[in-house]
């Protein structure tokens, strides 16, 4: 089945970015998803990510009622909800990607009526998506499919009309997959181990044979982006929306800013800064590192000379010297993974457990003796996280745990010592 609807990117002359759903062919927006998405979504002052998802998720009800030639507006108005064996094949569908072709009607029972309503019956499904993207799918149809029903409702007021869409709204929520529950483990054991780490940084030295990257300019910006991803923590959105005019070469400090729907960025997604706004301290070395990207490297590219963020796209090309984009980045830290099996957990996000590792090491052997609430409130500003968010306490609670590993250890020892264990036993 060909894709007949896509997604619309746009910038507003206010900067603010926005998505539409069309139709593929005419480019013309689909009337009830963008009154939905208008009213509802940024109505209610949702971000441009929610957005997608919503269009993400609609495309896949879209393909759904393509698929069985149903025209769910036209029963909506005639008052015919969906039944529990339309919901069952809609939970289904949601679990495809989106992107895997559906198998032509020829091979599904496409629709047959019994009593019981409308059943449904669809091709064995594959392995498919995440059962926590195909929760999220069913959430944003459930809420836009009861919308709906009560926009084409006539008699919106009648009590028995809005029990039903209630009703049918309530059963599609009750078939998402159940939530997978958080395991315990500490936020800090998903970092990268410290030998990996040294071998990526070596490897990505301006000069190195094994570097995957050839050119001497991109080798020295993607150097400089390892190492303020290891040394500050930074996650890929404050890194990608850093402004020259951020770092401050006399003090040695970096400043994070959230820039959302800024006018000076050409990027379509814009990267975003998600946590808080904060000053961060680098050492001479770092700055060091900043200013020659910036003097010797980033100076060349003419396009670079109208904007203002740090990382740039050094490919020729139209968009040579335009600031580096989400998905250059994602092809960058791809092109790393493939270095060595050893570096197949390397992203932005492990370097930001790694520095949160490091930093609880660093405060272990410090002579000062820090409380674990004084050494939340720091880690939390560092990160750039709400304090009380509980955020930090996770990676706090390293204390806790290795002391729990040694006292166990210790009471083993003495009940060695008081001959638990039988004779002969070691």
């Amino acid at each position: 089945m060909t894709d007949i609807y896509s997604t619309k990117h746009f910038i507003m002359d206010n900067g603010e970015r926005y998505k539409l759903l069309v139709n593929a062919t005419t480019g013309i927006p689909l009337y009830y998803p963008t009154l939905y998405i208008t009213s509802q979504i940024r109505g209610g002052g949702q971000s441009v990510s929610t957005i997608q998802s919503f269009i993400t998720s609609l495309k896949v009800l879209l393909r759904w009622l393509d698929h069985y030639s149903v025209d769910m507006e036209e029963r909506f108005r005639r008052k015919e909800f969906l039944t529990l064996q339309e919901v069952e094949s809609l939970r289904d569908f949601c679990k495809k990607p989106l992107k895997e072709k559906v198998p032509e009607k020829s091979n599904v029972i496409a629709l047959k009526r019994t009593k019981e309503g409308a059943r449904m019956a669809v091709s064995k499904p594959s392995p498919g998506v995440y059962s926590h993207t195909q929760y999220n799918r069913m959430t944003f149809i459930a809420d836009y499919l009861k919308w709906l029903a009560e926009i084409l409702t006539k008699d919106r007021y009648n009590t028995a009309d809005k029990n039903h869409i209630s009703e049918m709204h309530k059963r599609i929520k009750a078939h998402r997959p159940k939530k997978k529950r958080r395991t315990n483990r500490d936020r800090d054991e998903k970092g990268l181990d410290p030998k990996v780490v040294e071998q990526v940084m070596d490897i990505l030295k301006p000069g190195h044979e094994k570097n995957p990257f050839h050119d001497p300019g991109v080798q020295v910006r993607n150097a400089l982006i390892l190492a303020m991803l290891r040394f500050l923590g930074l996650r890929r959105g404050e890194l990608l929306n850093l402004r020259v005019e951020d770092i401050n070469f006399v003090s040695n400090e970096v400043h994070i800013f959230r820039r959302p729907d800024s006018l000076s960025d050409p990027r379509t997604y814009q990267p975003l800064a998600k946590t808080l706004e904060r000053t961060l301290l680098i050492n001479d070395k770092l700055a060091e590192k900043i200013s020659k990207y910036v003097t010797t490297v980033r100076s060349k590219f003419i396009q670079a000379r109208r904007h203002p963020y740090l990382f740039i796209t050094h490919k020729a090309g139209p968009y040579q010297g335009a600031p580096l984009s989400n998905s250059a980045f994602g092809k960058l830290m791809k092109e790393v993974q493939g270095v060595s099996d050893n570096f197949s957990g390397v992203h932005a996000h492990s370097f930001r457990h790694t520095w949160n590792y490091t930093f609880s090491a660093l405060l272990d052997t410090s002579k000062e003796e820090v409380s674990s609430e004084r050494e939340e409130q720091m880690r939390s500003y560092l990160m750039g996280w709400a304090d009380g968010s509980g955020t930090a306490a996770i990676y706090n609670r390293r204390h806790i745990k290795e002391k729990a590993k040694k006292a166990i250890l210790e009471h083993q020892k003495g009940m060695i010592k008081g001959g638990v264990f039988r004779d002969g036993e070691k």
